[in-house]
């Protein structure tokens, strides 16, 4: 169980670090620079609006499933004040956060002048803190979801945002359980995720998900099916679609999740970070490429802080 508690964090992180590479470049701009497909943890393209970063850095979005996590495991539960006062600071320190949802800063920013957060925000940075929530209880799917949700609402009060958040937490809490063999038995996963969804308009996004996986479907054609925006439906479908078509494959999921920019560009580190994290809590830390890992620079970082989520967890 500890090396899936590591595959989850480390899983996430590399998936981050390689679709930021490509966010929002479209595919002719990729193979220009990079002579094809991203497969490693490399510079980022100079359009790429992680730039700045080096090669296996890690972006704002992976930034806040640790924040999330460092709380859990710190706190040895869910502690919502706590969260909060870690977004406050972080969102202070502006030289960490160069592009991340611009309405998660904004609703970092009214908590802390003390205004109401206004009713919105559908883009899939509120849903990530569900990752880290998934793992602390992982043996109870339902207080996953809630829990997750409760945090989504600090910044993102949008039923789109909510309902992609208890996705993410029933499938890592799942995952982590491995009760599913999900080569054979995903039509069985995604009826379970439908039992903690509350809009029609995502049960059809997980429908889109079936019907791919059932037709074999091409990655292209999921991603003109699905979408691979910054639209958390978009987002978690389309790293949902990713891992199921081949989920005993960690080092493809994260390549073709990284890769997911399509025709036109799209949210490639949100994407891949999702699926990495579903593929890592699958399959164990070690199903991921040790080249990767070596190049990650904050690995020994995050597997300390899975270590201690899991303990954390057992309790």
């Amino acid at each position: 169980m500890l090396d899936k508690f590591k595959g989850t964090l480390v899983g996430a992180a590399i998936g981050d670090s390689m679709g930021m590479c490509v966010e929002e470049l479209p595919m002719d701009e990729v193979i220009m620079f990079y002579g094809g497909k991203v497969e490693g943890l490399v510079e980022p393209h100079p359009s790429s609006p992680a730039s700045f970063l080096r090669a296996g850095e890690t972006s704002s979005e992976f930034e806040i499933v640790k924040i999330v996590a460092e709380s859990i495991a710190e706190k040895g539960k869910i502690d919502i004040k706590d969260i909060i006062r870690r977004f406050i600071e972080w969102e202070e320190k502006e030289e960490l956060h160069s592009y991340v949802d611009p309405y998660f800063l904004v609703s970092i920013r009214a908590i802390a002048e003390g205004r109401e957060v206004e009713k919105g925000g559908s883009s899939i940075e509120g849903a990530l803190p569900a990752i880290p929530v998934g793992m602390y209880h992982y043996t109870n799917p339902a207080l996953a979801v809630e829990a997750a949700k409760a945090i989504t609402m600090i910044t993102h009060r949008n039923e789109f945002a909510l309902d992609s958040s208890a996705i993410i937490a029933v499938s890592i809490s799942e995952l982590l359980q491995g009760r599913f063999y999900l080569e054979d038995e995903y039509k069985y996963f995604i009826k379970l995720l439908k039992t903690f969804v509350k809009k029609d308009e995502t049960k059809y996004y997980l429908d889109k998900v079936e019907n791919l996986l059932d037709k074999d479907a091409s990655y292209e054609e999921a991603i003109n099916e699905i979408g691979n925006g910054s639209f958390s439906l978009e987002a978690v479908s389309q790293a949902l679609f990713i891992f199921l078509k081949t989920p005993s494959d960690t080092q493809n999921v994260i390549i073709q999740a990284a890769n997911s920019y399509g025709n036109y560009g799209g949210d490639t580190d949100a994407i891949a970070l999702i699926a990495g994290a579903f593929a890592g809590a699958y399959n164990g830390e070690e199903s991921i490429p040790i080249a990767w890992k070596a190049s990650l620079k904050s690995y020994n970082e995050i597997v300390k802080l899975a270590k201690k989520l899991y303990k954390v967890a057992l309790h």
